[in-house]
């Protein structure tokens, strides 16, 4: 009975694979581009790690100063929809008050 020979066929087309897609230029420099990334990061992990905590800090703070703005704006809201009766209330009061004033010095 033969060996199976699955595995090493996965394994050699996607080496041909990866061969021919390297034939492309831009592919070739976006993957040399990425290979220089990662060595540098295993070459420096202490930098790397300084700058993904830089970069996580800097989420952290848009993300409490997002949600300190949306507090707020819900806040103002719920101030101005409490309010509105209220002015809602003094204009009809004003309105009244201007119309029995015009129609007592119509009345003159």
């Amino acid at each position: 009975m033969g060996k199976n020979k699955l595995g090493q066929g996965i394994i050699i087309g996607a080496l041909v694979g990866a061969a021919v897609s390297l034939l492309d230029k831009h592919t070739r420099e976006q993957t040399k581009a990425g290979a220089g990334k990662v060595m540098a990061a295993v070459k420096d992990p202490r930098g790397t790690y300084t700058t993904i905590k830089a970069k996580v800090d800097d989420l952290r703070e848009t993300y409490e100063t997002v949600s300190e703005d949306i507090s707020y704006v819900a806040q103002k809201v719920k101030d101005l929809q409490s309010a509105t009766p209220q002015v809602k209330e003094i204009v009809q009061e004003t309105k009244e008050a201007f119309h029995t004033v015009t129609e007592s010095k119509q009345q003159e």
